[in-house]
């Protein structure tokens, strides 16, 4: 038995995707309430890192193990958009949190990189509940859905 048939990938992925969403969301919009409740590390460079590092870990052996029974590159490609906007995000528009002015959070030109990084997260979501609903729909058979 692998690893992928003894876990569902899919909704642990799902379910940190979702956390990511919310962390881009509250480390974009509110990053000063962060530190006021004392979870300011989760704007860290090393909480970005890992959160974009599990995401494509987890993600990777999802959609190996969904290709593999299902077939379909629906599921690839939104996983691929997702990863490809945190991408951008990070390494085009400047992501950046701000940490010693935290009031520039809240600078306007940092709303395109905060957006698309809630779009990343809430598209990888979706990469997992599709990836796994055509896995169930297969029912255990190789299948191709278009």
């Amino acid at each position: 038995m692998n690893l992928g048939s003894r876990l569902n990938l899919d909704r642990i992925g799902a379910i940190a995707s979702t956390v990511c969403a919310v962390h881009c969301l509250l480390t974009g919009v509110a990053f000063g309430l962060l530190s006021v409740f004392g979870l300011g590390f989760i704007g860290s460079p090393q909480a970005e890192v890992g959160f974009i590092a599990f995401a494509v870990v987890v993600g990777s052996f999802a959609l190996y193990h969904g290709h593999r029974k299902h077939h379909s590159i629906v599921p690839s490609l939104i996983f691929a958009f997702g990863i490809g906007c945190m991408l951008v995000s990070h390494l085009f528009l400047g992501h950046d949190h701000h940490h010693d002015h935290p009031e520039l959070m809240l600078d306007p030109a940092h709303l395109p990189a905060t957006v698309l990084n809630v779009v990343a997260g809430l598209s990888l979501v979706t990469f997992h509940v599709v990836n796994n609903r055509m896995q169930h729909a297969c029912g255990g058979v190789h299948c191709n859905h278009k």
